[in-house]
């Protein structure tokens, strides 16, 4: 009796271990591949608004970007950024007013070489659009409503590429990114190369509509992986 007793012990013990083999644990493994990323832009437009105070301007902006997992080397990427830039009128300023501007980009980042939980080079065709409502004084007026208001718009097609790094026992991550888009402008004021047409304050003085060559200049990614 002894004897069936201890085999029947041991025959539940491995099942047990079996099972407990078997269950799918709430941990993912170090180097699964999360399926998604939020992130965000803080560092030019964060820069924007703490020197806006000395440069007579306000920049206020929330830029939200996303990865969904596609393959395990390939991410759906969506990137909106919504902006509301405020010039001070002055005697030093020739053209003062308010800016609001919406950028919205999609495309798909790949991986050639996916490292643990993502991390790695990737490259990142997009496509991007980007509307803006003007409204501004003429040259010298630095009282009373804005007379002049000017709706634009602009499409263009880019190229970033970056190398995201996730933090040791984290999900955060920091990704440095480098890019260029080329495309075609409505109706802004901007130069055909405008920094900061991108931030709502662009460099023209007269709107236009042409050729543009667009310079990326949010060059750090800080989100986390779910």
């Amino acid at each position: 009796m002894n004897k069936v007793m201890l085999i029947l012990v041991l025959l539940l013990v491995a099942a047990a271990r079996a099972e407990a083999a078997e269950r799918p644990t709430s941990l993912a493994p170090e180097g699964e591949r999360p399926a998604h990323a939020l992130w965000t832009l803080p560092i030019t437009h964060g820069s924007l608004l703490l020197m806006g105070p000395f440069a007579g301007a306000l920049h206020l902006a929330l830029p939200v970007g996303t990865n969904l997992q596609v393959s395990d080397r390939s991410d759906l990427v969506i990137e909106v950024t919504p902006m509301y830039t405020r010039r001070r009128c002055s005697e030093d300023v020739g053209r003062c007013g308010t800016v609001r501007a919406l950028k919205a980009y999609t495309g798909v980042a790949w991986t050639p070489w996916p490292g643990a939980r993502g991390d790695g080079f990737f490259i990142q065709p997009k496509l991007g659009g980007m509307w803006s409502h003007a409204q501004d004084r003429p040259d010298g007026e630095t009282v009373g409503p804005a007379t002049r208001s000017t709706t634009g718009g602009q499409l263009t097609f880019g190229l970033d590429l970056g190398y995201r790094k996730t933090a040791p026992r984290s999900r955060s991550f920091l990704a440095a990114v480098i890019g260029a888009g080329v495309g075609y402008s409505w109706n802004q004021r901007r130069e055909e190369v405008d920094l900061g047409a991108q931030y709502g304050i662009s460099w023209g003085d007269a709107k236009r509509n042409g050729r543009i060559v667009d310079i990326n200049m949010d060059i750090l990614r800080f989100g986390f992986t779910f």
